[in-house]
């Protein structure tokens, strides 16, 4: 395959090919390929969930933990790492697997519509009925996704990538729903902290898009950094002050240790002199 090829590919394609060498170069990824793909998100996943929460959840324990032994300090520490490495290995796994099927869908669909736009004039429609025509509008939909006017013409895209956009969002949808959907704290953890991080990655592409108000020099991450910090200090006070039931048990408990409990003379909790005016909530 010539390299200049690439620039038909969209620009996530380019960059995937950068950092996969010359996945590109070879259009006849197979299955065992895609199968490849799923096992190294398993095992990564699952590496990477112990090597991130054995530390934090070892530090936290220990520190907040005060009135567990420490065999179940221990105990703790095992459950939560083990969760937080089995759901980012599950959550790998069903995302590649999605990928894969999406991909073969995506194949069989566009030799699908090849296939039928050679019989000429109406004679398609009235052989596969209405019904079987909805369910294959409907199956394009799901499979190119809604703004997509024909399906996907890559075949050269490498193992355990999304084929385009469309199909990482579905998948991750997905998988996010069967791994993630079920409450627990390690995994409101990970939610709450991607929910910052797509705040922050949304303003910056509408951003670099050109969006207003975002794309403002005055506006700029040195300017603006200052006045959020400002709110968000301000708004996290007040609701500590005034309904800190409203506020996460951990950081509620945080802010009690700063904020609340006497570090000199000897004093009790501060709670009781600093409760907030509309009484106890």
């Amino acid at each position: 395959m010539n390299i200049e090829n690439k620039t038909a590919l969209p620009d996530y394609l380019i960059d995937a090919a950068a950092t996969n060498g010359d996945s590109l170069h070879n259009n006849n990824n197979t299955s065992w390929d895609e199968v490849a793909a799923i096992i190294s998100g398993l095992i990564g996943g699952g590496r990477y969930g112990l090597k991130i929460r054995i530390p934090h959840a070892f530090v936290m324990t220990f520190l907040f933990g005060n009135k567990l032994s420490f065999r179940r300090k221990l105990q703790v520490i095992a459950k939560l790492a083990a969760e937080h490495s089995i759901n980012l290995a599950s959550f790998a796994c069903v995302y590649k697997f999605l990928l894969a099927s999406l991909k073969v869908l995506s194949r069989l669909t566009r030799q699908n519509n090849d296939g039928g736009s050679g019989d000429g004039g109406d004679a398609s429609v009235h052989h596969y009925g209405i019904v079987r025509q909805l369910a294959k509008s409907v199956m394009t939909i799901i499979v190119n996704g809604p703004f997509s006017s024909s399906p996907s013409k890559l075949d050269t895209t490498p193992a355990g990538l999304p084929q385009h956009p469309y199909h990482a969002f579905l998948a991750g949808a997905v998988g996010g729903y069967i791994v993630w959907g079920r409450y627990s704290s390690v995994n409101y953890q990970l939610i709450l902290y991607l929910a910052s991080r797509i705040l922050v990655g949304c303003i910056k592409l509408a951003r670099e898009k050109g969006i207003r108000p975002f794309s403002w020099k005055r506006l700029e991450f040195a300017n603006s950094y200052p006045y959020g910090a400002a709110v968000i200090w301000g708004t996290v006070m007040m609701l500590f002050e005034e309904y800190p039931e409203v506020l996460h048990p951990s950081l509620r408990r945080s802010m009690d240790e700063i904020y609340r409990f006497a570090s000199f003379g000897g004093g009790s909790s501060t709670s009781s002199l600093n409760a907030p005016a509309g009484g106890a909530r």
